[in-house]
């Protein structure tokens, strides 16, 4: 399990705050996500003038990998709608995920993006809250968590690097298939006290006084109640359920949202929690 021990003191903001994660842009590499892009860069738009933080939650492409002198091509509406946000004065707060861990300096030259490869501690609107991806936090996830430290070595970095991209990205579109047809629909149901990342909160909770939970990963959108004044919630994901986050300062406590446009199948957790 990792450890439930943040080591630096919470980042303090404050503002209009908007929670996304998961789209896996370029899965499948086809129309279907480039109108996911679209719904995303108009849920962007439509957020106006008073959108201070935009949160991406990690893995937000199903692949990411930035040479020296090249990134992955597309994404154009998206990346000219993160130009806009920041010179409209939008802060961006990239938290990498599995799938988009090898992200460099591209988003921080270009958008201003601040890159988290970590969870962190954060203070906002006034509540102390505990953000990020959340892959590899609770239970006993040996595995996983050796795999991710091979991937996330420099050294490996480097060498992966010597490929050339259409090799290094026909890999990573094998392995990510791979990993997804794997997958059960069980996987995707919310298991309340099971969960890791519930276990993680709840460890944490024993040293460091957290009121809101706010991760990602799961692709399960969720609002939890760990006790009286702590909450835990899953972003779900931009890929079937279209749920995001919000965080107004006049808000008690963030609200879940699924874009009501979709035409894709709901999260029947997302449709019981939404009815509340």
């Amino acid at each position: 399990m990792k450890k439930a021990t943040p080591s630096t003191d919470p980042i303090v903001l404050h503002g209009n705050c908007l929670f996304v994660s998961d789209a896996h842009f370029r899965t499948p590499p086809d129309a279907a996500s480039e109108e996911r892009e679209l719904r995303l860069v108009r849920l962007l738009k439509d957020q106006g003038a008073d959108l201070r933080h935009l949160f991406l939650l990690g893995d937000i492409f199903d692949y990411w990998f930035e040479y020296r002198d090249v990134v992955p091509k597309g994404y154009v509406t998206l990346f000219a709608c993160l130009k806009e946000l920041n010179a409209q004065g939008v802060q961006i707060h990239y938290f990498t995920g599995n799938h988009d861990m090898w992200v460099e300096d591209y988003f921080t030259q270009t958008f201003g993006a601040i890159i988290y490869r970590e969870a962190r501690l954060m203070e906002i609107n006034g509540h102390r809250c505990f953000v990020g991806h959340g892959d590899g936090l609770g239970g006993k996830q040996r595995k996983y968590m050796m795999i991710k430290r091979i991937l996330n070595s420099r050294f490996n970095w480097r060498l992966y690097s010597m490929l050339h991209p259409r090799q290094s990205f026909a890999i990573a579109r094998y392995c990510s298939q791979s990993s997804r047809e794997s997958h059960d629909e069980s996987v995707f149901v919310f298991k309340e006290e099971e969960e890791h990342q519930v276990q993680f909160a709840r460890e944490l909770l024993q040293t460091t006084d957290v009121e809101l939970f706010i991760l990602a990963h799961r692709h399960i959108p969720t609002r939890y109640e760990l006790s009286p004044g702590h909450l835990f919630f899953n972003t779900g994901d931009w890929l079937e359920n279209f749920s995001y986050i919000t965080f107004d300062p006049k808000d008690q406590e963030p609200v879940l949202h699924n874009d009501s446009s979709s035409d894709y199948k709901h999260s029947p957790y997302l449709e019981e929690i939404t009815s509340r």
